[in-house]
C-alpha cells in the first residue's frame, strides 16, 4: 500500500463471488433492457447492423406507427458488404413487410434463417415509428457471461462454506 501499511490477502473464492455476481446481474440487465427506438423516416434508412455469431439466426420485429399518418413500413435485411456506411442499394436484400395502411402495430418473425455473418437492417417508410428487433441465435452466446458468472458464484459460495 502507498502509506507503507499492508492489507490482508483476499481469498480467490471471495473474488469469484464478487465477479460472478457482477457477471450474472449485468448480463440479466443487458438482456432484459431492450427498449424500442423512435424513428422519423422519409424513405429507406440504415438503423442497425447485426451479427449472427457462429450460427444461424432468425429475427423478430415489433413496429408501431406513432404519428398521425404513416405510410406502409418495410424492413430490408442486406448482407453486410464490409463498407463503413450503406450505399443505398437494396440488391441481395430480403424484404419483410411490417405495417400496411390498415395496421397500426405489428409483431412478426422473419421467414427462414440468416446464415452466419453480418447484416444491415434498413427501415423503409415515411412517418414516425417505434421499432424493435430481436436476434434469435441457434447458439445463444449472449448468455455465456451469465453461465460463467453463475459457475463462479456457486463455486465461490461453496468454497466459502468449506473455509
Amino acid at each position: 500500500m502507498a502509506g507503507g501499511g499492508d492489507a490482508p490477502s483476499v481469498p480467490v473464492w471471495d473474488m469469484a463471488i464478487l465477479a460472478g455476481a457482477v457477471l450474472l446481474a449485468s448480463t440479466m440487465v443487458i438482456v432484459a433492457w431492450t427498449q424500442p427506438v423512435q424513428y422519423e423516416l422519409d424513405g429507406p434508412k440504415e438503423i442497425l447492423v447485426i451479427h449472427t455469431g457462429l450460427s444461424e439466426a432468425t429475427l423478430s420485429f415489433k413496429a408501431k406507427c406513432t404519428g398521425e399518418e404513416c405510410d406502409p413500413l418495410s424492413v430490408w435485411i442486406i448482407p453486410h458488404d464490409g463498407l463503413e456506411s450503406w450505399d443505398g442499394g437494396l440488391s441481395d436484400a430480403q424484404e419483410v413487410e411490417l405495417l400496411d395502411q390498415d395496421s397500426n402495430s405489428v409483431s412478426t418473425d422473419m421467414d427462414g434463417a440468416l446464415t452466419s455473418g453480418e447484416y444491415r437492417i434498413i427501415l423503409d417508410g415515411t412517418g414516425s415509428y417505434t421499432f424493435e428487433t430481436t436476434v434469435h441465435r441457434t447458439l445463444p452466446h449472449e448468455y455465456l457471461p451469465a453461465i460463467v458468472g453463475s459457475l463462479l458464484l456457486i463455486w465461490g459460495i461453496w468454497r466459502k462454506q468449506h473455509e
